[in-house]
């Protein structure tokens, strides 16, 4: 073998062992809808209550549908704390989830910049839910009386008895619609990608939300 054709076949081995990793990759497209409404319990004490349906794109399934019912407490202009709850019925099994969250705020002029730490438990646990510690940070930007640009990032730390890593991370951007204190629309991009784990998953999604604050 000649000196030029040892560098191409090197060079080929070398491309193949960067492509493996890609070619276990498991992509997909999906689309989420979310209804909902907020309202006040008490001042600085808040409820919401939203349906979710997840639809899986590529494959043509209706894989998740989730009921969630969250309570948070607004210490004070930048803090909050939060509880919530999660049952999804799920093709392989339905699950329940218990979470509780920190946030913080920070707001200039017409930017608000957020940062929200979750623990979340899930008590039947499948392949696609578990427990875990959460962190996302966030930006939203006023661009009129009625729209609002936003981003974010977040990143999942499993938490059980066979893993205890970085798994998985979600970015997301959109746009917020407002055009009254009650009505809120979102729609948005989301990229949720797994690592650390075999087979991982990468999922291109579309999502739709609509919130109703009494």
């Amino acid at each position: 073998m000649t000196m030029i054709n040892k560098k191409h076949f090197l060079l080929f081995v070398f491309v193949l062992i960067l492509l493996r990793p890609l070619t276990a990759q498991h992509v997909d497209g999906g689309g989420w809808v979310n209804a909902g409404i907020s309202f006040e319990i008490i001042n600085d004490l808040t409820c919401d209550i939203g349906e979710e349906i997840r639809y899986n794109f590529t494959t043509g399934d209706l894989y998740q549908i989730n009921s969630n019912i969250a309570i948070d407490y607004k210490i004070n202009k930048r803090f909050k704390v939060g509880t919530e709850y999660r049952y999804s019925v799920r093709q392989s099994q339905n699950t329940n989830r218990i979470a509780a969250s920190f946030g913080y705020k920070e707001e200039i002029n017409d930017l608000t910049l957020s940062l929200r730490s979750k623990l979340q438990y899930s008590f039947t646990p499948d392949a696609s839910e578990g427990s875990a510690f959460r962190n996302k940070i966030g930006a939203k930007y006023k661009i009129s009386k009625d729209f609002s640009p936003f981003v974010s990032a977040e990143l999942f730390y499993s938490l059980s008895n066979e893993i205890d890593q970085f798994d998985n991370f979600r970015s997301e951007a959109g746009l917020s619609y407002g055009p009254n204190k009650h009505n809120e629309f979102n729609v948005s991009y989301i990229f949720d990608k797994e690592f650390n784990v075999n087979n991982p998953e990468t999922m291109h999604i579309v999502s739709l939300s609509y919130i109703f604050t009494f």
